[in-house]
């Protein structure tokens, strides 16, 4: 089977691999050909493309590594425990994620939107992350893939998300529900779905929203069904979510394909603000830096690509072709997406 890894590997740095010579390195995101899974600690794997290799390597088995990140979590856990004993009053040696309750609006001045926030968090502080059995997906003419915009606030999603809907034949907006009532001159269907409140929180449990949120007195969601009717009309779905809407959008049949728009060093971020005349606050770029680092920590497993966003043109044309390469080549994608089709 083929599986994507979703940790750094160096044989060189592992006490207990039998023979260091025979192990293979790999970096997360790296797609592994395993070739036999025999042995229950060390498997038998070449790296994607390097099948003419004599001899295949040796890599940590799904069990094994998890066990060993377990046992890892554990001693770290029970160490940050005594710490936090030892100095009452202070959270200093608290865990870095510790899970929030979660009750946060987040603010989408770059989806379009009002105030948005999603209920749903899957995401578990202790899941260990080994690998994910990946398949070869085929571009097909009638399934656009639906490009997902990941990244901090106020780091250009907005305006990528913009440049590309100016191709209104290729690309187009998933149109959002709202509980709200309709305003002279809209449109159901066109600017919203309009419905009712009690039909909105059915939909909520339904799990039909990918990310929705409650702004004055009023509910505004983005479906699946939504996101669905833009793709079987032919068209290029563009979103901008939160990365918490992506366990249920990847659960889905759309095979989303995820791009983390990311910043630049502070430095770099800092000269972008001077370039395009934007006012700024230091402590704002560290907490988009921050916020990106948090992001990349929790939820970059689901990212497909990472851009670097110094400079929106060449983010854009970045973006563009990758795009381009989705229609023509084939993708590594979750097995299960493949064994569904």
């Amino acid at each position: 089977m083929h599986v994507k890894a979703h940790f750094d590997y160096d044989p060189e740095d592992d006490l207990y691999i039998p023979c260091r010579e025979l192990g293979i390195s790999f970096q997360k995101g790296d797609v592994l050909h395993v070739i036999c899974q025999d042995d229950p600690n060390w498997w038998q794997a070449y790296r994607e493309g390097e099948e003419d290799q004599t001899l295949a390597g040796l890599i940590p088995s799904r069990s094994f590594q998890h066990q060993r990140e377990a046992l890892k979590q554990t001693i770290t856990g029970d160490k940050t425990n005594k710490d936090k004993n030892k100095k009452t009053g202070t959270f200093l040696c608290a865990k870095k994620h510790q899970r929030k309750k979660k009750k946060k609006l987040y603010s989408s001045s770059e989806g379009g939107y009002p105030l948005y926030s999603t209920s749903v968090d899957d995401y578990n502080i202790e899941e260990i992350l080994t690998y994910e059995e990946v398949a070869l997906y085929f571009p097909k003419s009638d399934h656009k893939r639906p490009i997902v915009l990941i990244g901090p606030p106020n780091i250009g999603r907005h305006e990528l998300r913009q440049r590309l809907m100016e191709d209104a034949e290729r690309f187009a907006a998933a149109i959002p529900h709202t509980s709200r009532a309709r305003k002279d001159g809209e449109i159901d269907g066109q600017d919203y779905h309009f419905i009712t409140r009690a039909q909105f929180e059915a939909d909520i449990l339904s799990r039909k929203f990918v990310e929705h949120g409650e702004y004055e007195k009023a509910y505004y969601g983005t479906s699946i069904d939504a996101i669905r009717s833009v793709v079987n009309s032919g068209k290029i779905c563009v979103l901008n979510l939160h990365p918490q809407s992506l366990k249920i959008l990847r659960g889905s049949d759309l095979k989303p394909y995820v791009v983390f728009v990311a910043p630049p060093s502070l430095e770099k971020l800092r000269q972008k603000k001077i370039r395009n005349g934007e006012a700024y606050k230091e402590e704002e770029l560290k907490d988009i830096i921050e916020k990106a680092r948090e992001m990349e920590d929790k939820y970059g497993h689901f990212f497909d690509m990472i851009i670097i966003n110094y400079d929106t043109e060449r983010a854009y044309n970045q973006l563009l072709a990758e795009i381009n390469n989705l229609q023509r080549e084939p993708q590594w994608v979750p097995a299960s997406w493949i064994r569904s089709t």
